[in-house]
């Protein structure tokens, strides 16, 4: 999302505003890096056509799915941000296959765990569930732990595996059981995996009551952003920030 871009951006001193294809493209080296941050907009077909264009761009050495999630269990706090070990697609809750992702070095971890002490977050292993809307996860398997549901990751992932490119997931808890997005997503997106701006409204003023939580959910995915840009900028200054799958 455009919030989640705009968080990042925040805490790159010079970067230059660039489009690829119909995605707004923002530029900037790190630590000696050439950096493109792309927007992709909400879903799997964004997430995939924006990495596909990337591709046909510039030639990474990694890339990134970062942003915000929403967590599956409440042990999570809002704003703490999880390295995914895996990835998979969520159909119908039922999680389909799990997809391998590259790992924090030890370094990269503990630079990202320091960086986030002051605003009071933890940094977690987990796995990034890839979804439409807000399904519940109704099967569990072993290696799912701390998992946070998203919906990028998953199509980012099979772009990268096609190109024998490794991809890091980080993603920053901006939702989840101790405080639950206050509509049901999925039934206010289009096909297109667009908000369906009018029906908010009417939902909003159909239930005031919903404005104070619309507010809150606000500072939410704004906090969970810039940990999830903070994590990730601690990380890539490393040398060697991740371990290949």
């Amino acid at each position: 999302m455009q919030q989640e871009s705009t968080a990042f951006l925040r805490f790159v001193s010079k970067w230059e505003r660039s489009t690829l294809g119909p995605f707004r493209c923002g530029r900037f080296r790190l630590s000696e890096r050439d950096c493109w941050l792309l927007t992709s907009g909400m879903g799997v077909k964004r997430a995939t056509q924006a990495a596909r264009a990337l591709l046909t761009a510039t030639n990474p050495q990694l890339l990134v799915s970062v942003g915000v999630a929403g967590a599956v269990h409440a042990d999570l706090e809002i704003g703490d941000v999880v390295a995914a070990r895996h990835t998979c697609l969520l159909d119908k809750g039922i999680p389909g296959q799990f997809q391998p992702l590259a790992l924090l070095s030890d370094a990269a971890w503990q630079a990202a765990a320091k960086a986030l002490q002051p605003r009071r977050a933890g940094l977690y292993w987990g796995t990034a569930v890839t979804t439409r809307g807000s399904q519940v996860v109704q099967t569990q398997p072993g290696q799912m732990t701390n998992p946070v549901l998203e919906m990028e990751t998953a199509g980012i992932a099979r772009v990268a595996a096609e190109a024998g490119i490794p991809l890091l997931s980080l993603r920053a808890v901006s939702d989840g059981p101790r405080a639950p997005i206050p509509f049901d997503l999925e039934a206010l997106m289009d096909e297109q995996d667009n908000l369906r701006i009018g029906e908010i409204i009417k939902t909003v003023i159909g239930h005031p009551q919903m404005i104070l939580q619309f507010l809150q959910m606000g500072r939410n995915i704004r906090r969970a952003a810039e940990n999830a840009a903070i994590a990730l900028i601690a990380a890539l200054r490393q040398p060697d920030s991740v371990i290949s799958p």
